[in-house]
Formats: structure tokens, sequence, C-alpha cells
């Protein structure tokens, strides 16, 4: 008998609960007893933009968010959906955490974590981006020809040695590796995972976990409201640049990941913050200076080292204050070794402006353009929210190259919105329009976007860099023509 199909949720019903609003209609028939009536209501009923419908809505707690059998395991007949039941077990020890940490902050108190709770809250963190229906996308293949991600050479390499047959298979297997690593004090679990499952995805949870720190914020007004799109744990703040080399003409992608978000409430989230950018009291001078090298060397990665830097730098926020149990500080080494299970972190909620919180939110809906739904609390915040981000004049935000793509699609779905709030703003975008030459009438946009922006880009970048990977877009003759330019810089 085949297994009934499940609704398996990649961000938990507990999150989406704290965006219902709270004028739900009644639990049950209006004839029941008082009794009856105060019995603890099973669903919820969530606010959305329904972008696949362009209109405004409700959607239970219990199918929004979700797909259909996303974590059944096929490769365990006796239990296919151990990873559900995993996940529910880590995700109600976290929401008792989110719990207690809206408690402690709605009295203007501080929240207080052992390094267990602490770390388990990180996994849960990364999980929550690993989760994700994108990343689920990415591995849901029957056949490998079929993955067309970066490292596609580095998957098969491994799928072969590992006896894979697919790459769903491995997804739900690194899945099961993260779920069940113990997150030891020492952080030995960091070569577990290296050894234990696909290298590429171990390392991607090594640098989630210790290469930023998280603070709690909330917003200093109480209008703002934070939006939660469906992949808003996805989305990071950072320059991201893709580039063609001129001799292996393979693509390669740099990205940094200054900022990651976590909406737990409209009214509480969660930053990641890099460690590759300052924080107020927390380095000496030569932690800083040492810093700021290695910041400078990663943005020199970019093609405009001097945009590659972070939006949100002057985010009012620092890590939280640490107690150690057993503290030993004489160097890295000898405190990582002085971890203890019963270190303690203090964490306070810092109060966004609503100039932070705009570009928060900003850069959610900025991402949002491939995804089908958004849920926000209330109206009132949602019209001002949207607005904000249609009148948002930001470096490469709203870009249109095609008036059929999806991004354009969902600007226009986004003013249709607006007018039904009742408001008449209109987007302000950017439209990449191509010009030619009469005799050039039937080149392709694609190619003449390449040859506009592309060379304004080559120019400085040098012989010694990459090429844009628009170049990918033009004829191959022309691709080893422009290798050979050479620009002063």
């Amino acid at each position: 008998m085949a297994p009934s199909k499940q609704n398996h949720h990649f961000i938990p019903r507990f999150i989406l609960k704290n965006f219902a609003p709270e004028d739900q209609p009644p639990a049950g028939p209006a004839n029941r007893s008082q009794k009856n009536k105060m019995e603890k209501r099973s669903d919820f009923l969530a606010n959305k933009i329904d972008l696949e419908r362009s209109m405004l809505t409700q959607r239970p707690v219990s199918t929004e968010f979700a797909l259909v059998n996303m974590y059944r395991d096929p490769g365990f007949d006796e239990n296919p959906y151990h990873l559900e039941k995993k996940f529910a077990l880590l995700e109600g020890q976290v929401s008792e955490i989110v719990h207690r940490a809206r408690s402690r902050f709605s009295q203007s108190l501080t929240l207080e974590l052992n390094r267990i709770e602490l770390d388990r809250l990180r996994k849960f963190l990364f999980l929550m981006k690993y989760r994700n229906s994108g990343m689920f996308d990415r591995y849901n293949h029957d056949h490998i020809d079929e993955y067309q991600a970066d490292d596609r050479e580095k998957i098969l390499s491994y799928m072969e040695s590992s006896g894979f047959q697919k790459p769903r298979d491995v997804w739900f297997d690194n899945l099961r590796r993260f779920l069940d690593v113990n997150m030891d004090p020492e952080r030995n679990w960091m070569n577990t995972l290296k050894t234990q499952m696909y290298p590429d995805d171990a390392m991607m949870m090594e640098l989630h976990l210790i290469g930023s720190f998280i603070a709690f914020c909330e917003p200093s007004t109480s209008e703002d409201e934070f939006l939660l799109t469906q992949n808003a744990y996805c989305i990071f703040e950072g320059p991201s640049t893709e580039e063609i080399h001129p001799i292996t003409r393979k693509v390669e992608s740099n990205y940094t990941e200054y900022h990651n978000f976590a909406p737990l409430s409209p009214k509480l989230i969660i930053v990641l913050r890099s460690h590759l950018l300052p924080s107020q009291g927390q380095d000496s001078d030569g932690l800083r200076k040492l810093r700021e090298q290695f910041a400078v060397l990663i943005q020199s990665q970019h093609l405009h080292p001097d945009k590659a830097g972070s939006i949100l730098q002057d985010l009012p926020i620092h890590p939280c204050h640490t107690i150690y149990a057993a503290p030993d500080i004489t160097s890295a080494t000898s405190l990582r070794a002085s971890f203890r299970e019963n270190d303690r972190f203090q964490f306070q909620c810092f109060k966004l402006p609503s100039r932070h919180m705009t570009i928060i939110n900003n850069l959610l809906l900025e991402e949002a353009y491939l995804t089908s739904s958004i849920v926000y609390h209330s109206r009132e915040s949602l019209k001002a929210n949207l607005e904000n981000y249609m009148k948002a004049d930001i470096y490469g935000m709203k870009a249109i190259f095609d008036p059929q793509e999806k991004r354009h699609v969902f600007l226009t779905t986004l003013e249709k919105i607006c007018r039904d709030l009742g408001s008449s703003v209109s987007c302000r975008k950017t439209v990449i329009e191509p010009s030619f030459p009469p005799d050039e009438g039937r080149m392709h946009m694609s190619s003449v976007v390449a040859l506009e922006v592309g060379i304004g880009l080559l120019k400085i970048s040098g012989i010694e860099r990459l090429l844009p990977r628009a170049y990918l877009l033009l004829k191959p003759g022309m691709i080893a023509a422009m290798s050979i330019l050479s620009f002063p810089n």
C-alpha cells in the first residue's frame, strides 16, 4: 500500500502562525458550547499576495509554503517520512526558543541561551536555507543530465564515488546528515560532515554557522512590519558577480553574503551578519585591521570592487554577550577547546530604524519574483512596504531586460496590488533597451546587451580579469576577439 500524500512545509507552521492576523474566523460552528469554543484552533488563516492570480487572499497555514511529499525519502521503504519527523522534532525545539525570545523581548529583557540551544538554533537557520523549495528544485532530478547547477562536474564525481543514482538522493542524504549530526561544543561535527556527505554542501553549513553572528531585531516604530516571502530564508545581502574565464570559457560565479535574514514574526527577525563586516565594540585593533584587509581581498574578486560593499554596513547590531564556563583565550585553538555545553549567550533585541526596515523588506521583495506568494500581517504595513519598494532607487534593483520576463510580470502584479490597497504609486524601474544601427537589426537583444554593457565592464577589468558572462551570448568568434582586448585601467 502506497504511503498517503502529505504537505511538507519548508517554512514551519509555527512561524506562519506568528504572521497570521488577529481577526481569525470562528474556530467552529456558532452553536457550540462555550467550553468547545475555547478549544485550541487547529489551523489559522494567513494573509498573502497570490502572485499567480495577482490578488490579495487568505490561505490556511496548513497549506501555505508547503509541497506535497517534499521530504518523502524513497530510499527508506520502512519509514519514507523519517526526514519530516526529524524536522518536526527540531522545529518543536526551536519554536520553544522563539517563543521565549518573543516573550522576553516584549518585556525589554534579554534572552539567554546555552551553547546547545544556540547550536540548535543555528542548525535550524541553516536548514531553513537548505531545505527551501529552490534547493529542492536544484536537486529534484531523476538523472544527472537534468542537473544544471554550476557544480555539476563535482556532483557527478561524488555520485559516482558514493553510489548515488539520482541528484535527488544526494539531497535526501545531505538532509539526513545535517539533521543527525551531533553539534558538539568542540565543533568536531565540521569534519564529520565533510567525510559523510557531499563536501561542498558540508562546507556551506560550516560557513553559515561560523562565518557570521546572529542578532535579534525588531522595528523601532509600531507601524513597521517584516514581510515573509517564500524564499526569505535564502536571501542574502551582498554583491554577486558571474563571469566567463577567457581560456576555459567556463562560467564562474562569485558572491559575498554579508547578511542573511530569518523573519520570525511581523515584529521580529534574526539577522546573520558576516564577520567580514565591522561590529561595534567587537574587535581589538589588530583583529580589526586583519578583518579589513580580508574584506578588501574579498571585494577585489568582484567586477566592481568599489561597489562590492554592504548597503547594511551601518546596521545597528553587534554580537551577543558570551559567558564561558571554562574560559581559555590564549589562542583561537585553545578557545575552541574550552567551549562547553553550559556556555551562556545573552541576546538583546536591536531596534531597527525605518530606513533599515525598508532596505530589508526591499531585498526580500526584489528576490520574490520567482515565487508564488508573499505572506504579510496587516494591509497598512503591506501598502507601505510595497510603496517603498516601488519608489526605491537602488543600483541594480528592479532592472528589466525583456517585457515578457518574470521580473517585469512580478512588478506589474505588485503595481496592481498597490492599486487594490488604495495606492497610486508607479514602479520606478530600470528598463535596459537595445540600440543598434539599422543594418544590425537582426542581432539578438542579448548580444546587444553584451556589447553595450559588457565592453563597459571589460574596460575596467583588464586582461587578467574574467570576462563578463554576457559574452556567452555572443558568437564564438566574437568571444575569442573580445578575450584578447586590453584596456588601460
